[in-house]
């Protein structure tokens, strides 16, 4: 009996052990406000969205918030500050050595855990929002996510966790912008616009279709083409039908059209006219050969199926 109760006392001693390490390791973890903003900032870091989101009080099954785009190096706690309601205030700093930025969190306490342990919580969600659109496209990836906003030229808002860097970039092969990275800090707005211009490819497609489209205006033998950018008119009388050549590519430029998520096409293409023609006054016939500029215009909008490009029709 002494022998057995020995060994229950040792079992339980180790049990009692073990619990004490358990309370003094939540005691670390919880029991003061730097800590639970420290835990919180060490999640977002390793990119553990599930824990930051525990920590900053989300409900569960409620979709996460952007973490942070990137790898911060700094993580710490600048000072701490108590009210006199029982709350705190703390300052961190975060991100890296080229955009950190001091947050601030305003912490409550909780329940405390097992009735013993000080639990602390957000008073105010360490959750805000950033506003992020393109001046000409509705599409764009944010943080590595494909994000699709109401319209053209129309912003977004996306909750993101403070002090988060959120990355907006556009990946289309037909528009591009400069990548641009902000810092969430919870007490600024937080405003991405990215600024579109079309790719080499999109210009590349729309100076072909153009190329297409005078090419079958060329067929047309006559002195000035339906429907089509270019002609000339002659005083003297026609002796056999007229040719058109296109002597060069067109020279086109895609800038932003008048409306957000359009594209206007200017340029011009150059033409060779050649056609016999016989003068009315002494009947002298001759061959007519030159150049006739033709000026080209349209636009293009930019659809989940591609480009779609409007060729204006001529003046008049």
């Amino acid at each position: 009996m002494r022998r057995e109760a020995q060994l229950w006392g040792g079992a339980a001693a180790a049990v009692l052990g073990l619990g004490a390490a358990s309370f003094a390791l939540a005691v670390v973890a919880t029991a003061t406000p730097e800590a639970h903003v420290l835990r919180y900032l060490e999640a977002l870091a390793a990119d553990d969205l599930v824990a930051a989101a525990r920590l900053a009080g989300v409900p569960d099954g409620d979709a996460l918030p952007l973490g942070d785009d990137g790898e911060p190096s700094i993580v710490r706690i600048i000072e701490r500050t108590d009210s006199t309601d029982g709350d705190a205030r703390v300052i961190a700093e975060y991100g890296t050595e080229q955009d950190a930025v001091t947050a601030v969190f305003l912490l409550t306490p909780g329940p405390a855990h097992l009735g013993i342990v000080p639990v602390w919580q957000f008073a105010r969600s360490p959750i805000d929002s950033a506003s992020v659109e393109v001046d000409q496209h509705d599409r764009l990836r944010v943080n590595g996510q494909i994000v699709q906003t109401p319209e053209a030229g129309e912003a977004v808002s996306l909750a993101v966790f403070v002090p988060s860097r959120v990355t907006a970039r556009v990946v289309d092969p037909h528009v591009q912008a400069d990548a641009v990275s902000r810092r969430v800090n919870g007490s600024t707005p937080t405003a991405i616009v990215l600024e579109a211009k079309p790719t080499a490819l999109l210009t590349r497609d729309v100076a072909v279709e153009f190329e297409s489209f005078l090419i079958a205006c060329t067929e047309q033998r006559v002195l000035l083409p339906t429907g089509c950018p270019f002609g000339r008119s002659v005083t003297e009388r026609v002796v056999d039908r007229p040719t058109w050549q296109l002597t060069s590519p067109p020279d086109i430029e895609i800038v932003a059209g008048r409306s957000p998520g359009t594209w206007a096409v200017v340029g011009e293409a150059e033409l060779r006219l050649t056609v016999q023609v016989q003068r009315l006054r002494d009947g002298l016939v001759s061959d007519l050969d030159e150049t006739v500029t033709a000026n080209l215009g349209g636009e293009v909008v930019i659809t989940d199926d591609g480009p779609e490009l409007t060729i204006y029709p001529p003046p008049g």
